[in-house]
This record gives structure tokens, C-alpha cells and sequence, in this order.
């Protein structure tokens, strides 16, 4: 595979200086390295796993993630080719063996390439120049807070006058069933967009996303597990049968120097075949759900405000992403994600620079939901340099219920105020050098994390600061 890669990167490198059989080939790359400067809890980076500790966890490390990509593009622009290869999260001095996507040790890194995007995409003949198909390994987004990542599909983009529709059917988990009397039990998605501006300064869209499989399990007595840990839809599988629905609307607009943008999501269906339990790394309160058919009615809100002054912007950006009151009945009322990657602070989400270790990526935690408050100023010092910071004061949309240490019951939402900070400036106009810092005031919804000293009130805030220097082209 290896030698391979170096081949295409030669025949790219011949196909920039001279077209090709009338292509223009280019070349693209981002090499981004970073490193975790310091954290006093990486215990609490764990993907979905993290528990917070007495004292601290405290580390610092280095790593990169490098992706390379090819655009083969027809002389005429009709047709256009991508194939995109990444090195993820390749850390200084991590062991690593055959078959893992580790390794950063002595004599080198085990094997660590990943395709991120590979598909065609080509104008309609006999249509205008604004239709075009897409398929393959692709760039996806429905909407930022519901799912945004790489998919396998197929896609269209057809623009007439004001109007932009967007349709597209797309492939999450295909069963490889052979047998003849066995149920095929893919999980599809079905997908359409109508994207408008009623004025120059609005645009406005409207969505829907249909997700439809079967389980692979009949029997109630193995019927799969639902947590509040693993609350998002990419790590269902073909475990359930799954009817679900979303139906939303987001845009933005700008009246001078005042902005705001805007989403707006219902969530509803069914996941039926299946069990449920509000339970997190071995800590449970009840027995959960047994054998149900769920119901999902589920909200997600989100705007931002702000306004623009020379090189300074301020916004205050709110959400609303519904929670689960009720653990022990058949309705699922917390909004789920499907696969996204939020970046909207450092210390939960993930917008320090060493963002493949992070506590989530969804926009809430467990299955109780999120509301956001937070003020930004972000300040453009010059061609080379910008600075921001933002405050947080976040909480759960309902309360996290639990048993602490002392064998009492315990129900809290109040998640904390994290204060972030940031740096980037221009070494060069394609380099980059970024620094970023965050601490949580952690509230007593974060007591829930701890181990070995829970009792109803925080006892430790996180302190995390990350850099990166990152090259472009």
C-alpha cells in the first residue's frame, strides 16, 4: 500500500507541471501537528469513557495528522475525481504493531493510513452546469449540531435561479447476509435539501432525514443495550430496527454589522428491539427498559447574535438540545446526533488542537441533553494575527440522576463556566501557529465523572492548553 501511495504522489507530481490526457491534477494537502501542551485531567479525555479522578491526571504529548488528496478535474470542469489519504493521530513515542492505527515509537509507525474521501463528481449532460452527481466516500453535512462527516453515497446538487436542491441516499452499515432465508438488514438514509434567499443578506434552508434499517436480532433475550454513554446513532449499527425521521430548517443574516444564524430541528420515529439503561461506566440507579419498542420525540435549537465592529466580532451563541427525563420508560425524548464533531469548547467538546482525544463530540452529554450559553469576542490584530476569548455557563437540559458514593440519590445539571482563550498567527501565508487554553469551573453535574469521591459536590476543575503548527496547500 505504501509503495503504492508514493507512486500516485510521483504521477501527481508529473500531472501538476503537465496536464494529462486534458485533466488538471492538483495536489492537496494539510499537514497539521500537534500537541497537548499541558492537562492536569487526561483521565477525563477518553471518548465517551472519561471519569475525572481525585488529584490529577496531569500529561502533555505530541502527535500528527497529516492528509494528502488528489483532484483529477476534467480540462471542461465536468467531471472531477478525489481521492484523499489520511495519517491520523500518529503521538511521539506510541507503540505501535501491524493492523493498528497507532504507532509513533522506535523504527517508525505501524500502519496507519486511512482513506477520508474518494468519489466522483460530474455534471448532469444535457443540464446546466449547476447540476452534478457525487458519489462515493464523500463530505457529508445535513447540519453541524446533527451530521456532519464522511459517508459512503451518492449525492445531487442542482441550483435553479434563487433555488438550490440537494438530495442524496446514503449507505451508514450494509449486512453482508448470504444466507437465503435470511433478512437483509441494511440501514439506509435518505436525504433532501431546499436551500433559498427571499433577500440578498438571508438564506434559508429547509432539510429532511429519513434512517431506516432492520436489526439483526430477533430474539428479545439477546436484544441489544441503548446507554446513555453511547447515545448517537453512528454507534447503533444494524442492532435496532431504526425509523427515524428529522425535519429542520437553519440560515443566517446580516443587517449592517449585526449577524445571526439559526437551527432548528424535530426529532421523531421509532428504535424498536431493544433494551435501555441510564448507565455509565458501570454506575446505575435503576434497571433501566427491557424489551421495548421506543418512541422518539426530541427537540434541537440553536442561534447565534452578534455584530461586527472594524476587526473585532462579539456573538453570543445559546443551545437548546433535549433531554431524557424518565430513564424507565419507552419514550426516548434526548435529541440524537448521528456522527459530528463539535468544537464549540475545549475542555467537553473538542476544539483543542489534539482533538482525537476529547470527552464527546456530540453537542450534549449522555442522554440528558445541553444548553449552551457562551460570549465570544474574536479580534483580527492583523493580516497575521487574531486573538479571542469566550465564556461558558452550560448545563444539562435535564438533571443527571445518580447514586454517589454515600449509597444517596443525587440529581444535578448545573455543568459548570469554562473560560477559553485563543492565538493564531501566520509564520508564513500556508503556516500556521495556533495555541489554545481552557479551563472548567466544574459545577456538581460533573460529580457524576468522579471516581472514588463522589458526593454531590465538584471537587476538581479541568485545566487543559494545546498548539498546533499546520501547513496547507
Amino acid at each position: 500500500m505504501k509503495r503504492l501511495v508514493v507512486v500516485i504522489i510521483l504521477l501527481v507530481a508529473v500531472g501538476v507541471a503537465v496536464p494529462v490526457l486534458a485533466a488538471d491534477i492538483k495536489l492537496h494537502g494539510d499537514f497539521n501537528n500537534r500537541f497537548m501542551v499541558y492537562t492536569n485531567h487526561n483521565d477525563w479525555f477518553q471518548a465517551e469513557k472519561g471519569v475525572i479522578l481525585d488529584g490529577t491526571s496531569a500529561e502533555s504529548w505530541g502527535e500528527a495528522r497529516y492528509r494528502l488528496w488528489v483532484d483529477a478535474t476534467t480540462n471542461d470542469g465536468k467531471v472531477k475525481g478525489v481521492w484523499a489519504c489520511e495519517v491520523g493521530g500518529l503521538e511521539y513515542g506510541k507503540p505501535g504493531s501491524v493492523g493498528k492505527n497507532v504507532g509513533g515509537s522506535y523504527s517508525g509507525d505501524g500502519i496507519n493510513l486511512e482513506t477520508r474521501w474518494l468519489y466522483t463528481d460530474f455534471q448532469l449532460p444535457g443540464i446546466s452546469d449547476k447540476a452534478r452527481i457525487r458519489m462515493g466516500l464523500q463530505p457529508f453535512n445535513v447540519n453541524s449540531y446533527l451530521w456532519k462527516e464522511t459517508i459512503m453515497g451518492v449525492t445531487a446538487d442542482i441550483a435553479s435561479g434563487p433555488l438550490n436542491f440537494k438530495l442524496g441516499w446514503l449507505r451508514p452499515y450494509r449486512d453482508e447476509t448470504k444466507g437465503p432465508d435470511d433478512d437483509v438488514e441494511d440501514l439506509d438514509a435518505f436525504y433532501g435539501r431546499l436551500n433559498f434567499k427571499p433577500l440578498p443578506n438571508i438564506s434559508v434552508g429547509v432539510f429532511g432525514l429519513y434512517m431506516q434499517g432492520d436489526g439483526d436480532n430477533n430474539d428479545p433475550a439477546t436484544y441489544a443495550t441503548i446507554t446513555s454513554q453511547n447515545y448517537e446513532i453512528k454507534k447503533f449499527a444494524n442492532k435496532y430496527d431504526l425509523n427515524l425521521y428529522t425535519l429542520g430548517t437553519d440560515g443566517k443574516a446580516s443587517f449592517g454589522g449585526f449577524f445571526v444564524n439559526w437551527d432548528l430541528m424535530y426529532q421523531g420515529g421509532s428504535i424498536d428491539g431493544a433494551n435501555f439503561k441510564e448507565s455509565y461506566n458501570g454506575w446505575d440507579y435503576n434497571d433501566g427498559v427491557n424489551n421495548e419498542n421506543f418512541d422518539v420525540s426530541a427537540w434541537f435549537a440553536h442561534f447565534d447574535l452578534g455584530f461586527r465592529v472594524d476587526k473585532m466580532k462579539f456573538t453570543y451563541i445559546f443551545w437548546y438540545s433535549s433531554g431524557d427525563d424518565d430513564g424507565s420508560d419507552s419514550d426516548l425524548d434526548a435529541f440524537m446526533a448521528i456522527d459530528i464533531d463539535r468544537t464549540d469548547n475545549i475542555c467537553i467538546f473538542k476544539a483543542k488542537y489534539v482533538d482525537d482525544d476529547y470527552y464527546t463530540e456530540k453537542g450534549y452529554l449522555l442522554d440528558k441533553g445541553f444548553i449552551m450559553n457562551k460570549l465570544a469576542f474574536d479580534y483580527k490584530v492583523s493580516k497575521k494575527l487574531q486573538v479571542g476569548t469566550a465564556a461558558m455557563y452550560m448545563l444539562t437540559a435535564e438533571d443527571i440522576v445518580y447514586v454517589d458514593d454515600n449509597g444517596k440519590q443525587r440529581k444535578e445539571d448545573n455543568v459548570g463556566i469554562e473560560i477559553d482563550a485563543y492565538l493564531k498567527y501566520k509564520i508564513y501565508s500556508d503556516l500556521e501557529f495556533a495555541f489554545n487554553v481552557g479551563y472548567l469551573f466544574s459545577d456538581d453535574a460533573m460529580d457524576f465523572w468522579e471516581q472514588g469521591h463522589r458526593d454531590g459536590n465538584s471537587d476538581e476543575d479541568i485545566f487543559v492548553s494545546s498548539c498546533r503548527v499546520r501547513y496547507k496547500f
